[in-house]
């Protein structure tokens, strides 16, 4: 077992495949914490000054369900997470100090400041969710900007395999996502840097050994009149050396890793670093 990551690579050994991978989410654990959150929070309330325009994004008509999802988290916040004071529409964090008022701005960008979650606001219009609001601090290599308005087949256009895994289920699933049952998944990547706001795939030079793992827990929850989804973003980069404290698990990674399609490997950004990633893993 591999202690010190969130969510560690896979370790089964079981060949790559593209799926959505729901589970039931406990609302409990709607919103996490980490280690990393105070320095998140940081650098989270910087890049929010800086490249605002980059960062959020929003259709106008769909204030109140950001606003009725915000006072969601609030509320989850105040039951569950005893590091928040909540006092009507403000919420203070604790260890950082870090407070802010939702009727100060968009309560997105709000909520950004103090929480480590990235949100998509995803309107369902005419049979296919669309993303019309949005706060995306760390983005994996996409871009807000050419995202919002879209819906989500024109979003995923980018992931090789998706018209065929997911394109047909994709709208079905999200529509079935009731009020009192979110659901969430799990992503990952390998990048050469720990750098987590990368809305653009930018080519950097790093051996294999000093690689991260990439994690995005992600969460859907559904408006009470199903007209809205929130997707929520949780992001975590960890040094992928972690995975061999337990070299059995590494080896296994090894052997998903070996998998990926050449497509799936160009989509990644590991087709020139495949082969000495296995290696080092089999180390």
């Amino acid at each position: 077992m591999i202690q010190n990551f969130a969510y560690p690579p896979p370790s089964d050994g079981k060949p790559f495949r593209l799926n959505m991978g729901l589970r039931e989410l406990d609302t409990k654990n709607w919103l996490e914490g980490g280690a990393d959150l105070n320095n998140q929070l940081i650098d989270r309330s910087k890049i929010l000054q800086e490249k605002r325009e980059q960062v959020f994004q929003v259709e106008h008509g769909h204030e109140k369900a950001a606003l009725d999802f915000a006072k969601r988290i609030i509320e989850n916040l105040s039951q569950n997470n005893p590091d928040y004071q909540v006092n009507g529409e403000k919420i203070k964090h604790i260890p950082t100090g870090v407070e802010v008022d939702l009727g100060d701005d968009h309560p997105f960008i709000q909520l950004a400041k103090v929480i480590a979650e990235d949100l998509c606001l995803l309107y369902s219009d005419q049979g296919k969710w669309r993303l019309v609001a949005a706060v995306v601090i760390f983005p994996s290599r996409w871009n807000l900007l050419d995202k919002i308005g879209k819906n989500i087949d024109d979003i995923h256009i980018p992931v090789p395999g998706y018209d065929q895994a997911l394109k047909p289920f994709m709208s079905e699933t999200f529509n079935k996502v009731r009020v009192d049952r979110p659901v969430w998944r799990k992503n990952w990547s390998l990048h050469e840097s720990s750098l987590l706001h990368e809305p653009f795939y930018v080519e950097k030079s790093a051996p294999v050994e000093e690689y991260w793992w990439r994690t995005e827990r992600q969460t859907l929850t559904a408006s009470n009149d199903k007209e809205y989804l929130l997707f929520t973003i949780r992001n975590r980069s960890e040094p992928l050396n972690w995975i061999k404290s337990d070299p059995e698990s590494a080896k296994q990674f090894a052997i998903t890793l070996a998998t990926l399609t050449p497509e799936m490997l160009e989509y990644k950004h590991l087709i020139e670093k495949r082969d000495e990633l296995i290696k080092y893993l089999n180390l």
